[in-house]
């Protein structure tokens, strides 16, 4: 059980600095709640209570023989440091062949997944802008920030044929609906609106929080979990809602599963801390980040919370869902895969530190947003599982 509690984290430019054979990289082993154990591995230096499984140019498989603990560490094979020159807060991709991101000093920026080269820049927020995302078209970039608005952009040519009004507080995350006729935004208001784009009109409040909503995610559970029928006939701008299930996570620590096309709240958890970020490993499995470093599993079936992993305190910035399990980045620049057991084999490396503010994927390639200004590539089958 002490392998279930701890963490490996390897010297961030490892792959870089094993490349010289009679060199070493730093790797410590991080019990929760208690003094890490420093040692090394590769080189002459390397220690005995870390062992080297295998080794390739950009993975490296690792062992701490007093706990058993294994992971193994992957290295970006592309690192995008000229998009932006401050803090990534957001970053989105598509198969397409765009991305988008947004840093600390309000450039919101299209690029090529490939070459990392910038071709927009898109302007028009007023204050600080928190999250962006591609549609499923991979052409059409949803942005929203601290001016209380969503915009809608042209990724191609970088106009603004929409902007949505309606929140009284910042716009902090949102979700797409299906292909995009409507979306979903959370607020630093504590309400979750569901939006026509066509129209640029707010068709309804799903949720009033008592407290800020910090993320979202949706999910088709259509043929797996039978929803509550709406009370009303659906306005004739909401499109692709039925079956749809929002997951919504707060300051306060509450968690909200919200029936879209009903707008009824089928559940209502307390997690014990702030929620930072939230995602759904499968249509009945949400995952909630927390302020504390924990990881808890929302069942959406059940209508009960479980933990799935508290390896570390640092807090849990960001979620995807990746290959029936979840990519977690942290705070203190640790960036894991884990499986629904709550066991973490896969470690992306690279950031020396600094937080991992987002996580993004396409079909063969995960992106990372890191406080370091770089946007890291790594290969998606490197995870094997």
């Amino acid at each position: 059980m002490a392998a279930e509690r701890s963490v490996l984290v390897i010297q961030s430019d490892w792959h870089d600095t094993l490349r010289d054979n009679n060199s070493s990289a730093w790797i410590l082993h991080k019990p929760l709640g208690e003094q890490a154990e420093y040692g090394k591995v590769g080189g002459t230096a390397s220690s005995e209570r870390f062992t080297v499984n295998s080794r390739t140019e950009r993975m490296i498989s690792v062992t701490h023989q007093p706990s058993g603990l294994s992971t193994v560490f992957i290295a970006p094979v592309a690192t995008f440091s000229g998009i932006h020159s401050k803090s990534v807060l957001c970053v989105s991709v598509a198969d397409g062949g765009l991305g988008v991101s947004v840093c600390t000093d309000n450039k919101l920026q299209v690029w090529e997944t490939k070459t990392g080269i910038v071709r927009r820049v898109l302007e028009g927020h007023l204050f600080d802008v928190y999250t962006c995302c591609l549609f499923p078209s991979g052409i059409v970039v949803l942005s929203g920030g601290g001016d209380m608005q969503l915009r809608i952009w042209d990724a191609a040519t970088g106009a603004c044929p929409v902007v949505l009004k309606g929140h009284t507080g910042a716009v902090l995350d949102t979700a797409i609906v299906d292909r995009g006729k409507n979306v979903i935004s959370v607020s630093k208001d504590g309400q979750a609106k569901l939006w026509n784009c066509g129209q640029a009109k707010c068709i309804a409040t799903l949720l009033s929080a008592e407290s800020i909503i910090n993320c979202c995610a949706i999910c088709d559970v259509t043929g797996v979990i039978n929803l509550p029928a709406p009370a009303e006939i659906p306005d004739e701008l909401e499109y692709d809602t039925a079956g749809k299930v929002l997951l919504v996570g707060c300051e306060d620590g509450q968690v909200y599963l919200v029936a879209v096309e009903s707008r009824s709240i089928m559940g209502s958890f307390s997690v014990g801390a702030t929620v930072l970020s939230v995602c759904w490993a499968s249509p009945t499995v949400g995952v909630v980040g927390l302020s504390d470093g924990c990881l808890k599993i929302i069942d959406a079936v059940s209508l009960t919370t479980r933990p799935l992993a508290h390896h570390s305190a640092s807090q849990v910035e960001s979620l995807t869902p990746h290959r029936g399990g979840v990519l977690a980045g942290r705070r203190d620049g640790t960036c894991q895969f884990y499986k629904l057991d709550g066991s973490s084999p896969y470690q992306l490396t690279g950031s020396d530190c600094d937080p991992i503010y987002k996580i993004a994927s396409d079909s063969n390639y995960i992106y990372t947003a890191c406080r370091d200004g770089i946007i890291r590539k790594y290969r998606s089958r490197d995870i094997d599982v």
